[in-house]
């Protein structure tokens, strides 16, 4: 099942999947993340979709514009009865500030531990949140790969008809090769498979392991897995990886964990630190793609 284009013709490695950019090191799901997860060599960026008030697709993991924008304290939305991003149009969203909340609340603390200079904070100011065109656009200039997650619009505009949004427009662009489509939302892979069943598509598991993933998969015609890492069993690794089924573990962090993935032969990271886990990915003689 691995033969999705986007695996295609790819060495049998660990891949480096950057969380949102490099979001230790940047404003997360911004171009700047992504800019920056490339200069250190992930092999791909990982991002999420959601949908604006007027049908606009933009890269925003939080229903909310809270934590990663000024909007509660931007004077055009005081006393706004709402703070999700469906409840606002793409023109809104493009006022507000998107970098700033980083320097301020150092998520990572890696501004306190003085491994970022003061002119790189300085430049996140300003951002804005970027449209999914955008950050495929970006993409495809590097000639880069990117995992293109949308975010559960079940109980959110859009939830009949973001996958083939989404997918309209991986095609429009000629990215198919490019990208793998992943979520937590099954039905969206399922809708996936019928609207461009070349994309690769990636199954979203957490809270629980499933009792058989490979069955989970190839329900919904998924090419790859990706689990949150309390979830991964060297049993399960073995089994998708005999039925040819990637396997693409989130938030890897701790390069010690980094290394028993890397020796359970995981297909990919995905990781906050991509830096340091190319790092030890070359220490073991594995190159980027």
């Amino acid at each position: 099942m691995k033969s999705k284009l986007f695996f295609a013709g790819r060495p049998e490695k660990p891949l480096v999947i950057a969380h949102r950019g490099a979001r230790a090191y940047a404003p997360e799901n911004t171009l700047a993340a992504a800019t920056l997860a490339h200069t250190v060599q992930a092999d791909a960026w990982e991002l999420d979709v959601n949908y604006t008030r007027d049908g606009k697709l933009v890269v925003m993991h939080d229903d909310s514009l809270a934590r990663t924008t000024n909007i509660t304290t931007h004077p055009d939305f005081a006393g706004a009865p709402s703070l999700r991003v469906c409840d606002f149009t793409l023109e809104e969203i493009r006022r507000l500030d998107a970098g700033s909340w980083y320097a301020q609340t150092d998520p990572h603390g890696r501004i306190a531990a003085g491994e970022m200079p003061p002119s790189m904070v300085q430049s996140f100011t300003g951002m804005a949140v970027p449209t999914l065109e955008e950050a495929l656009t970006l993409t495809k200039s590097l000639s880069w790969r990117v995992n293109v997650e949308i975010k559960n619009h079940e109980h959110l505009i859009g939830h009949t008809r973001v996958t083939k949004d989404v997918l309209d427009l991986i095609r429009k662009m000629d990215m198919v090769e490019q990208v793998i489509m992943s979520s937590f939302q099954l039905r969206y892979l399922l809708e996936a498979h019928t609207l461009l069943p070349e994309l690769a598509t990636g199954a979203l598991v957490e809270g629980q392991r499933p009792a058989d993933a490979v069955a989970l998969c190839r329900e919904h015609y998924a090419s790859a897995y990706h689990p949150d890492r309390h979830l991964v069993c060297p049993d399960d690794l073995a089994a998708l990886r005999d039925a040819g089924i990637a396997v693409n573990i989130w938030t890897i962090n701790a390069m010690a964990e980094a290394e028993t993935l890397t020796a359970y032969a995981a297909t990919g990271m995905i990781t906050d630190y991509p830096a340091a886990t190319r790092a030890m990915m070359l220490a073991k003689g594995f190159r980027s793609a």
